[in-house]
């Protein structure tokens, strides 16, 4: 007579997001608010201290980075595709620029994180 087949216990069925996954999108959304509050004063305490054009310009980046770094973080939440081919591609940029300058402190972090993102019940999380 066959056996029949048991689920491994560390499978999760698509759209139960991993623990970790939580953890990545949470201190992401974190990160972003603080960009967006950094680049918010940047902009308008500067302009009002005489600094417009310099505040400005920083203040625009700032507020750029912490926009798309939330999407990101939003789509993580999620469970989103996307988000996690675009969490992947920029942790690999950032393993390989700490690799490429020696710098083995910023190197852990992104390490890490690339290679959860790459483990199987997470990138089935993500339908991958």
């Amino acid at each position: 007579m066959a056996e029949i087949p048991m689920s491994q216990p560390d499978y999760r069925g698509p759209g139960e997001r991993p623990l970790g996954v939580t953890i990545i999108a949470g201190l992401q959304i974190l990160s972003s608010i603080i960009f967006l509050l950094v680049g918010y004063f940047l902009v308008f305490v500067g302009a009002g201290l005489g600094f417009f054009g310099l505040g400005l310009l920083f203040g625009g980046v700032f507020l750029i980075i912490g926009f798309i770094g939330f999407i990101i973080g939003w789509g993580l939440w999620t469970l989103k595709g996307w988000a996690w081919m675009i969490a992947f591609v920029l942790n690999l940029i950032s393993v390989i620029i700490a690799l490429i300058g020696f710098d083995i402190i910023s190197l852990i972090i992104p390490l890490i994180i690339v290679i959860y993102l790459n483990q199987r019940d997470v990138k089935a999380a993500f339908g991958r």
